[in-house]
C-alpha cells in the first residue's frame, strides 16, 4: 500500500531488524521517508491506512514538528513503531543500521555507510549526575520519617540512573532501545545490575540500595565528567557523602 502511495519516498526496517539484532521479541521499526511539504498530509492518512490493514489494541500518535511517530500494538501483541519524516530529518541513520523495502528516490544510497561511534552526552551527564546525588542526598528524611514505601522508589530511581550512566559509557554506533541490557551493557556493568540487592519497603533495602547504586554510580560518573568535560560537581558530592556516612559509611572513594 505504501509503494503506491506518492507522497512516500521510501521505506526502511531500523531498530534492531535494521541492524541484524533482532531476536524473537523485538518490535518492528519502521521509517517512512515522505517527499517534502507532505509530511502533514500523510500523518493526516496513517490512521486510515492502519485500520485497513490490521487490527490495533492500541495506538498513539506523537508530533514532534519535522517527525512524527506512531507507537500500535496488534491484538497478538506485535509491537510496531513507525516514524515518518523527510529526508532531511533522518539524521542519525546509516546504511549499516537499515533495511530497505523500497527506495524510490535513493535516499538509501545518499546515507553514510557507518555512523561514528557513541559517545557519551555532555546534556545527560549535565543533568545525571548531579541528580542522583540529589536523590541520594534524601536518604535521611526517607530514614527519619520512616517513610520505606518513598524509599523503594528512591532506590527505584537510583537504580535508573545507574543503569543510564553505564548507557552512556557505551561506545556503539547505535545503542538501540532500552529492553535489551544484556545486549549492549558489557558484562561487568550488567552483572552489576543484576547482583543489585532487591528493592523492598523495607529499612535494610533501602539502605542497601542506596548504599550499592552509591558505590557503582560515583566512578562511572566521574568517568562520564572525564569524557565529556562535564565538571565533576566535587564539593556537592562530598557534602551528599557526608551526609549519608551515618548510615550508608564510606562509599566515596578518591
Amino acid at each position: 500500500m505504501l509503494a503506491d502511495d506518492k507522497d512516500v519516498d521510501a521505506l526502511l526496517l531500523t531498530g534492531s531488524i535494521g541492524r541484524d539484532a533482532d531476536d524473537d521479541y523485538s518490535d518492528v521499526d519502521f521509517l517512512v521517508i515522505v517527499a517534502d511539504g507532505a509530511l502533514d498530509q500523510f500523518a493526516e492518512r496513517w490512521a486510515a491506512i492502519c485500520d485497513s490493514v490490521i487490527p490495533l489494541i492500541y495506538e498513539a500518535a506523537l508530533d514532534f514538528g519535522t517527525t512524527r511517530l506512531f507507537n500500535q500494538i496488534t491484538d497478538d501483541f506485535v509491537r510496531y513503531d513507525v516514524m515518518a519524516t523527510t529526508e532531511a530529518g533522518i539524521g542519525h541513520r546509516s546504511q549499516s543500521t537499515v533495511k530497505v523495502l523500497f527506495d524510490r528516490t535513493g535516499v538509501y544510497k545518499r546515507l553514510p555507510e557507518r555512523l561514528p561511534l557513541t559517545e557519551p552526552s555532555p546534556v545527560v551527564v549535565r543533568r545525571l549526575v548531579p541528580e542522583f546525588f540529589r536523590v541520594l542526598s534524601m536518604l535521611p528524611i526517607v530514614l527519619g520519617r520512616a517513610d520505606f514505601a518513598v524509599g523503594a522508589s528512591g532506590s527505584g530511581l537510583l537504580r535508573s540512573m545507574l543503569i543510564q550512566a553505564f548507557q552512556e559509557l557505551v561506545a556503539v554506533e547505535d545503542r538501540g532501545g532500552a529492553l535489551y541490557l544484556r545486549r549492549l551493557l558489557p558484562e561487568n556493568h550488567y552483572s552489576v545490575i543484576t547482583q543489585m540487592p532487591a528493592i523492598e519497603a523495607t529499612e535494610a533495602s533501602t539502605i542497601d540500595v542506596h548504599r550499592y547504586c552509591a558505590q557503582h554510580f560515583a566512578p562511572a560518573a566521574r568517568l562520564l565528567c572525564e569524557r565529556t568535560g562535564v565538571e565533576w560537581p566535587a564539593e556537592f558530592v562530598a557534602k551528599v557523602a557526608e551526609r549519608t556516612a551515618p548510615t550508608l559509611g564510606q562509599w566515596l572513594t578518591d
